[in-house]
């Protein structure tokens, strides 16, 4: 049994030690949980016992040698892979292997590493081959355990890998987004007569870029329709209601009721069953486009980095110059949902008063359990169950409140033009439409405040549609950042599509009919 320990332990060792390696080199976040890590270890020892030779090899080495091609694809597309990566590599193989060709060497690092971690691994399994125990039909039990998920998926529709997770192993990554393609995807694809893929990708041109800053607030949870702003019966935002100069706010539409959905399509400036395709792309992220055009970056969140697992993955990570979450703010914290957003202006105070930065503060907001969101009560409980989760939710809103102001306060003091921009990843349900949380397809679950303050710029920004959706505001976002295409943030997109909590459309969709001020029509389809 030792000589099955040798090989599992050097196995284990050359798989992590590639890819903490990689993650180091390339500032790639990873928050494997320790329990994965013990997990690894304890099914590479049982496949270090099947007795036949290729089973035993592939089964030790599969995880190892997917983790290459997620390497890759980070490498190139910024991004791990997701499900539909897998089915676009099939259907444009011949032009993913051209432009793979022409960045060669970003090979070099995955390739050597894994091709001599293998080699090593394979003479190990030589050297210790009559000296380790074996178990006839063994191999069975890694059949049936790569089969298992992909088989569930089609059975259950369960989502597990319908979206890369930080909290996985890469090789792990890829099997989950196998087994999704496998189960959802691929059936989908084919049983059905055309694709529901329809919009061509947007294509964006550099132009001069703004000089000065953008701070990009990214809010959880926030509903316009608890806000006094926008006519609520509640002050629960007094100092945005005081602000007269220099600042604008829109009724918006999100791109999902989800949050991991909702982010992945903002950020990449998409929307719709088309979005995962441009999220795959990676070309128009925001974080990549201002890396590209000279801004420096920073991502600091409120979120730990578990509730962060699916969100890091679709914001180009690899772009991101200063990655900051609630362990690296709040270090002493012990439940993440009490984290306090303000913590996210103690490092931006850091940043040198100076042009060029591309700034997102990701906030925890108004998410449940929203009774933990206030650091103090300004609307009294009543002791009634319903209407104290409606007044819970309020005491957030007016802590959001409190944030806005101390952030604009202080970059009144800055010197640097600075633009500064909040959205709501998605709404949130109080009981209207008998809605209550979100990923519902209904209103609430979609109806979002979206508010500019500007600082010190020159002038006004375009003129804006009165009811913005996200794609709006990534489009606004990009034109500051110094990139235009063929779609203003001015324009109405009159035909939107709002995603339930799956990026291929199979948790449902909703097609709507814009127009400058309001809903004409929504049309409600599930797949």
């Amino acid at each position: 049994m030792l000589h099955n320990i040798l090989l599992t332990t050097v196995s284990y060792i050359l798989m992590l030690g590639t890819e903490l390696g990689f993650n180091f080199i390339y500032n790639i976040p990873s928050t494997v949980p320790t329990k994965n890590y013990i997990v690894l270890w304890v099914f590479l020892f049982i496949f270090s016992f099947i007795k036949n030779t290729f089973w035993r090899r592939l089964a030790m080495n599969l995880l190892y040698f997917l983790s290459l091609f997620q390497m890759v694809h980070i490498l190139f597309y910024g991004i791990p892979v997701y499900p539909n990566a897998i089915y676009l590599f099939f259907t444009e193989s011949s032009e993913v292997f051209y432009t793979l060709f022409e960045n060669i060497t970003i090979l070099i690092y995955p390739v050597l590493s894994v091709v001599v971690g293998i080699g090593v691994i394979l003479y190990i399994d030589k050297k210790t081959k009559e000296k380790r125990i074996k178990v006839p039909y063994l191999y069975f039990l890694f059949i049936v355990y790569f089969s298992y998920n992909p088989l569930r998926t089609y059975t259950t529709g369960n989502t597990w890998g319908r979206q890369p997770s930080v909290e996985e192993f890469m090789g792990t990554n890829i099997y989950l987004a196998s087994s999704y393609f496998l189960g959802r995807i691929l059936p989908y694809k084919l049983t059905q007569k055309k694709s529901i893929s329809q919009r061509k990708p947007l294509t964006f041109e550099k132009i001069e870029p703004f000089k000065g800053n953008i701070i990009l607030v990214l809010g959880e949870s926030l509903s316009s329709n608890h806000m006094s702003l926008f006519g609520y019966k509640k002050e629960t935002t007094p100092y945005l209601k005081s602000l007269n100069e220099n600042f604008i706010y829109h009724k918006g539409i999100s791109s999902g009721v989800s949050t991991d959905v909702a982010v992945a399509l903002f950020m990449n400036n998409t929307y719709g069953l088309d979005g995962s395709r441009d999220i795959l792309s990676g070309k128009s992220c925001l974080f990549s486009m201002a890396k590209n055009n000279g801004f420096k970056t920073y991502f600091y969140s409120s979120q730990s980095q578990q509730q962060l697992r699916y969100i890091s993955a679709s914001i180009c990570p690899k772009s991101i110059d200063h990655y900051l979450t609630l362990e690296d703010l709040e270090p002493s914290i012990t439940n993440p949902n009490m984290a306090s957003d303000q913590n996210l202006l103690k490092p931006l105070r850091n940043i040198p008063d100076e042009s060029g930065n591309f700034i997102i503060l990701h906030q925890r907001g108004s998410h449940s359990p929203y009774k933990l969101r206030y650091q103090k009560e300004y609307f009294s409980l009543t002791g009634e169950y319903e209407k104290d989760r409606v007044i819970h939710y309020d005491n957030s809103v007016y802590e959001f409140d409190l944030f806005m102001k101390e952030l604009i306060e202080e970059v009144k003091t800055k010197q640097t033009p600075t633009l500064v921009i909040y959205i709501s990843d998605h709404g949130e349900g109080l009981g209207e439409e008998g809605l209550w949380g979100h990923a519902a397809l209904k209103k609430p679950s979609f109806e979002i405040p979206a508010l500019f303050y500007l600082h010190k710029l020159e002038s006004n920004i375009e003129d804006l549609p009165k009811l913005l959706t996200h794609l709006n505001v990534s489009l606004l976002i990009s034109k500051y950042l110094g990139y235009q295409t063929s779609i203003s943030a001015s324009d109405v997109i009159e035909n939107y599509q709002i995603l339930g909590n799956d990026l291929d459309g199979f948790a449902g969709y909703l097609d709507l009919e814009l127009s400058n001020e309001k809903i004409k029509k929504m049309k409600e389809t599930q797949i």
